[in-house]
């Protein structure tokens, strides 16, 4: 009998340390990294953001690290004295000022919901503000996009967009690691793509309710 009580107490205590285990390997797990490289004005951008990424942020979030880049085909001049955008000045003005709301906070919920409120509003210059309000950021960019910060950040949105190459806009990019197939299921299912990615390293499982 007391043999038993003993198999039970070490089977108990293997169960226990098991269980733990598994929790803080969970806790400890790097989540799926999402790099979104787009422009402010890009009809593509836009489609990507109205029908994909703001659709599906909200179930994925727990299981994402997502980065946004506002940048697309531009390029700098003489360190940032100019940039030139595909959708001209215009665009070069709203890329600058979605890094300036960004660049506010880490929280990258309120980052998905101001990109996507401004995106995909038809007044894109009144959607700076109204969208940085209602994502719980500041419309207070003057400085911002006055000073060298503002061109600072844009060049580092090139610097991070270049090292892509991108050939299309806008490009989505997985574990830093750029695939074609990956980027083409993503514009027309992100959140298949992403279940699919967080399947193959076990993050969830083939039936998880997140990609039901």
């Amino acid at each position: 009998m007391a043999l038993t009580k003993l198999t039970l107490f070490l089977f108990f205590m293997v169960a226990v340390t098991l269980f733990s285990s598994a929790l803080t390997r969970k806790a400890n797990q790097e989540k799926l990294k999402v790099l979104v490289l787009y422009e402010s004005l890009c009809p593509d951008s836009v489609r990507f953001m109205q029908r994909q990424l703001g659709p599906n942020y909200n179930d994925l979030k727990d299981y994402i690290d997502i980065s946004l880049v506002p940048f697309g085909k531009s390029y700098s001049e003489n360190n940032g004295a100019q940039f030139y955008c595909q959708h001209g000045p215009k665009e070069c003005l709203g890329n600058r000022q979605q890094s300036c709301i960004l660049q506010q906070t880490n929280d990258q919920e309120q980052q998905v919901e101001f990109a996507v409120c401004q995106m995909t509003i038809s007044n894109k210059s009144r959607g700076i503000d109204d969208c940085a309000r209602s994502s719980g950021l500041s419309n207070d960019i003057d400085t911002c996009m006055t000073s060298e910060l503002g061109t600072l950040l844009q060049l580092e949105a090139e610097q991070i967009t270049h090292s892509y190459a991108p050939t299309f806009v806008p490009t989505i990019v997985y574990d830093g690691v750029f695939d074609q197939q990956l980027q083409d299921n993503s514009l027309r299912n992100f959140r298949g793509t992403v279940c699919y990615l967080l399947q193959k390293r076990g993050d969830i499982s083939l039936h998880s309710d997140v990609c039901q």
